[in-house]
């Protein structure tokens, strides 16, 4: 700031007890100077009232509102308050001197990990959750406002309350409320819906949505517009679970967003990478030197790989290069049950046993024969397994659906699976070394309603975390993992439907190795309405080669309780004789 500040006409005396030593920002309402306090010998940041406005009783309250509602607030994350007064016909707040960017001039930077951006919010919200127990509303939240201790570890500190409001009614509420009805305050592309109306009325819910526009412009580059596309749209590799946070937070109704702070804190916190600190510093010299030598070393050494595979094999590597650069995929769920043109209708052996209470189909030996439904890449089915050879061509996805006329209140499916990655050749590690590893394996054991319902418990061929997702109409699509992680080798996979709750749940390995994948999922009662029919059982390969085997799909009705006995009759009275 040093660099772009102007000298202006102020006597460095002119605050009794400080020296203004250069003016380092102008807004609406006057100008900040950066200053010594003598009696600590320390800077600190002086704003100074202009003296048109001086002149202005509203715009003198609402410049002494600013000073109560710092004096209000002692957080790391808030521009502390040092003093406040009057001097030489002109007003002035005191507070810690700031020495660092703005979180606009960061979004401005390159290259910015999605780790910090939500690490910035996550401490926004701290600040803000603190105000609003305090009883203050900020009202002017946007990038602008918030600056970053370069010499503290990059805290981020929130400033600039002179539009703040006071929550009740509270004696500085009513001292300081001078925002009159149907007048509109703060910066329109922040504001809430109801602010842009009548600020007045607007609670601690307004910045609770200008938190979701800070958020969201974070992570695509820009603020949402109208019907915006959620952020894992514009920005393929999100997670997807940001998208909901930022939807609710920006809800036209207050009714339907985050009611307090705390609630957005719980859904932010465990998508915050635990090893982040706050915002990096500006690259050094040396930095920028080491980071190019290493990128020169990378470009050499892929150089060198494409001078030995040949000349012959250029031609040929650049024709896989092209036909790998595919637009951002889907999640493997819904490629999983994409419906597909080519079709195989197979039979396998089995055995469904019929039973009043519950009926089990077995893939394997049995004198029974099970429909199988194939579709994408065609399976082998021998000895009760199912297995998908390694890909060919563009025929990435295969699924099995096993046809039996089983229906009840309470099911679960159960499968040994098995996930091979294909093997690459010398001109696939060519491609993966220029464009990253091909996409990874995956294994599913899914229940598969009407077009684009379904739930999948999916394992990847590198042992990753298993993955449970489930699309069961517009308002109900999620995904969930946990901490365990899947066997490279056969995994015991479990889908059940609780007969008498209606819960989901998913489990991973066997006997002792039995671990749930996240929490269980409540469907109701009437959960097979949620799938648009009795779901039906099945398998589905995705980028490479699976076998499935042991596959057991049990289905449960819940009988009606059985009749008491009937009381047997008296018998008849013996006639007397006369």
């Amino acid at each position: 700031m040093e660099k772009t500040a102007v000298s202006r006409p102020r006597a460095a005396d002119l605050i009794p007890g400080y020296r203004l030593v250069q003016i380092v920002g102008q807004g609406g309402m006057g100008e900040v100077h950066r200053a010594v306090q003598l009696s600590l010998d320390r800077t600190v940041a002086v704003k100074l009232l202009s003296a048109e406005l001086a002149k202005d009783p509203t715009f003198v309250s609402r410049f002494e509102k600013e000073g109560a509602a710092l004096a209000t607030l002692s957080h790391p994350n808030i521009v502390a308050i040092v003093d406040k007064g009057c001097a030489s016909s002109t007003y002035y707040l005191v507070m810690e001197f700031i020495d660092g960017p703005s979180m606009r001039e960061l979004m401005r930077r390159p290259n910015r990990d999605v780790g910090t951006s939500l690490q910035m919010v996550r401490d926004l919200c701290k600040a803000i959750e603190y105000a609003h127990g305090r009883g203050v509303v900020h009202r002017d939240l946007k990038p602008e406002n918030i600056l970053f201790d370069t010499q503290a570890g990059n805290i981020a500190k929130v400033g600039d309350f002179g539009l703040a409001g006071f929550l009740g009614e509270s004696a500085e509420g009513a001292r300081y409320n001078l925002t009159e009805t149907h007048v509109s305050m703060g910066t329109y592309a922040y504001m809430a819906p109801e602010q842009r109306v009548d600020a007045k009325s607007a609670d601690h819910r307004a910045d609770i949505y200008s938190l979701g526009v800070i958020l969201y412009e974070l992570l695509v580059g820009e603020v949402p517009i109208g019907n915006f596309d959620p952020p894992s749209t514009r920005k393929p590799g999100l997670d997807k679970r940001l998208d909901a946070i930022v939807a609710r937070c920006l809800k036209m109704a207050v009714t339907d967003r985050y009611q307090k702070v705390s609630d957005l804190l719980a859904d932010l916190e465990p998508l915050v990478p635990v090893s982040l600190t706050q915002p990096p510093r500006p690259a050094s010299t040396l930095d920028r030197t080491r980071a190019a030598a290493r990128t020169l070393l990378r470009q050499l050494t892929r150089l060198a790989t494409f001078l030995v595979i040949g000349a012959a094999l250029l031609v040929l590597g650049a024709a896989a290069l092209r036909s790998r650069a595919r637009p951002p995929r889907p999640s493997a769920g819904v490629e999983l049950t994409t419906e597909a043109s080519e079709r195989w209708p197979l039979t396998s052996s089995g055995r469904i046993d019929p039973v009043q209470e519950r009926r089990r189909l077995t893939l394997g030996e049995g004198p029974d024969t099970v429909s199988v439904q194939a579709m994408g890449r065609k399976p082998t089915l021998k000895d009760g397994a199912v297995t998908f050879s390694a890909p060919e061509g563009n025929a990435l996805v295969g699924r099995a659906l096993f046809d039996a006329d089983l229906d009840g209140q309470g099911l679960s499916l159960s499968a040994h699976a098995e996930t091979t990655p294909p093997v690459p050749g010398a001109l696939g590690a060519a491609a993966a070394l220029l464009l990253g590893p091909p996409p990874e394996p995956k294994s599913a054991l899914m229940l598969v309603g009407d077009p684009g319902r379904y739930v999948a418990l999916i394992v990847s061929a590198s042992g990753a975390p298993p993955v449970v997702e489930w699309a069961l109409g517009s308002d109900r699509r999620g995904s969930m993992t946990s901490p365990t992680s899947a066997s490279t080798k056969a995994t015991k996979l479990d889908l059940a439907i609780d007969v008498k709750t209606g819960e989901l749940s998913a489990w991973i390995g066997e006997g002792q190795d039995r671990r749930p994948v996240g929490d269980s999922l409540g469907l109701g009662p009437g959960w097979r309405r949620l799938f648009g029919r009795m779901p039906r059982a099945a398998v589905g390969c995705l980028d490479g080669a699976c076998r499935f085997s042991a596959v057991r799909l049990v289905v449960e009705r819940e009988l009606p309780p059985t009749p008491p006995p009937l009381a047997e009759a008296p018998p008849p009275l013996a006639a007397k004789e006369p």
